[in-house]
């Protein structure tokens, strides 16, 4: 589809994947390369030295979240770490009698689908656990008070994400967390899209299940982790073996793991450098889809409320898989939503969640900036590219379809 060299794209859907970092591919190939490529389960010398990499590595990722160690549970990425937070909370409900989970009904599917099994007659701890789904304002934010009219005395999860994935809105998670605490349920908070864009601090928030994945800030794909609050065992998704303490089978990718705490680290330490360029970046970005006529931004207009680098917007008489192809072909990579979304017949859960209407959702067009990729010349080519496109299908559609209002 595509009629650009990879060189030469203007890449704005960093939301779904970023490339991978120099210093995660080199921290990955010392390992590979060295006698820590050994299965860190081994016992002897080349085992010692996996087993002392992947140690290193998880103590790293957990100071880049302010958490410990032991709180680290490495797993396949955001997906894995979301389905197993949601059945350590179902397996303390199982336990204590608490049979009701409340969750954002603007959710990650990883997290809505595991919650249709926890709900379902046959579901896993005997499922039938009921389910109390919170929908967010217009801005996609869930308000703490609309959490907390949905607790009950036999809560045992709630789960509300960190930042939305595609309109890029921060929910108020530490007053969640706090109010979630307070009745006795265990709090996760989905922070895929967060890790390596905002600051967190496991510990400090009172956070107990917490979900990451590398390859959203420039680490290896295929790998994440569930931080786990010490003061619970998580329940094991993956059986067989015993590592990460028993609680997922399957040999651990020490390479990973390393790129992963490479990476982690130095999107942390660039965070605020990051954060003003994301901004000006962003505000270029907003400044020329005012231009193109008919672009609304959707989510929070305050910068604190928002992820810096994430801009929704819908574009009225453009269609977005039409847009897609077209965008494509001028060298430009946006999205629709969610990659995890992408083929489904569907219109995205999230804007019919915000109340935005089906036709308005036909044109809804995700651009996520990075600072180490994107600059201003990829912003303006973006710009014009969104304008001959918007042009060229408005210019198409049938008469009184495409009105810019």
């Amino acid at each position: 589809m595509g009629q650009m060299e990879p060189d030469k794209l203007v890449y704005l859907d960093n939301a779904a994947t970023t490339r991978t970092s120099p210093a995660a591919l080199a921290a990955m190939r010392r390992i590979y390369e060295g006698p820590a490529f050994a299965n860190p389960m081994s016992q002897h010398a080349a085992g010692d030295a996996a087993l002392r990499a992947l140690e290193d590595a998880r103590a790293r990722i957990a100071t880049c979240l302010h958490a410990q160690p032991r709180e680290v549970e490495l797993t396949s990425g955001g997906s894995e770490s979301n389905n197993q937070a949601l059945l350590t909370g179902a397996a303390y409900g199982a336990r204590t009698g608490r049979r009701h989970i409340v969750a954002s009904a603007i959710e990650h599917p990883s997290v809505l689908r595991m919650l249709e099994r926890l709900a379902s007659p046959d579901g896993p701890f005997g499922g039938n656990f009921d389910v109390t789904l919170v929908r967010p304002d217009a801005d996609g934010v869930v308000s703490v008070s609309a959490v907390k009219a949905a607790l009950r005395d036999d809560t045992c999860l709630v789960s509300v994400m960190y930042a939305n994935n595609e309109v890029g809105a921060v929910q108020p998670v530490r007053d969640i967390c706090r109010a979630v605490r307070k009745r006795g349920a265990l709090f996760h908070t989905d922070a895929v899209q967060a890790a390596g864009h905002l600051p967190i601090d496991f510990t400090r928030d009172g956070f107990d299940l917490l979900s990451v994945s590398a390859h959203k800030f420039h680490g290896p794909r295929g790998t994440g982790a569930l931080v786990c609050s010490h003061r619970i065992v998580p329940a094991a998704l993956v059986l067989g073996g015993a590592q990460e303490r028993g609680h997922r089978a399957g040999t651990t990718d020490v390479a990973s793991a390393a790129g992963m705490a490479a990476a982690l680290e130095e999107a942390c330490g660039s965070l605020e450098q990051d954060t003003r360029s994301l901004r000006n970046l962003r505000e270029r970005l907003s400044a020329g889809l005012g231009r193109i006529g008919g672009a609304r931004v959707l989510g929070p207009a305050e910068d604190g409320r928002r992820l810096p680098g994430v801009v929704g917007i819908t574009l009225a008489g453009v269609d977005h898989e039409s847009a897609l192809v077209l965008l494509d072909g001028l060298g430009v990579c946006v999205s629709a939503g969610s990659a995890c979304a992408a083929g489904s017949l569907e219109e995205s859960h999230v804007l019919a969640e915000m109340g935005v209407d089906e036709d308005e959702a036909r044109t809804f067009l995700r651009l996520s900036l990075d600072a180490r990729e994107n600059d201003e010349g990829d912003v303006d080519r973006a710009v014009e590219a969104l304008a001959s496109t918007a042009a060229r299908l408005r210019a198409s559609a049938p008469s009184g379809v495409g009105s810019d209002r």
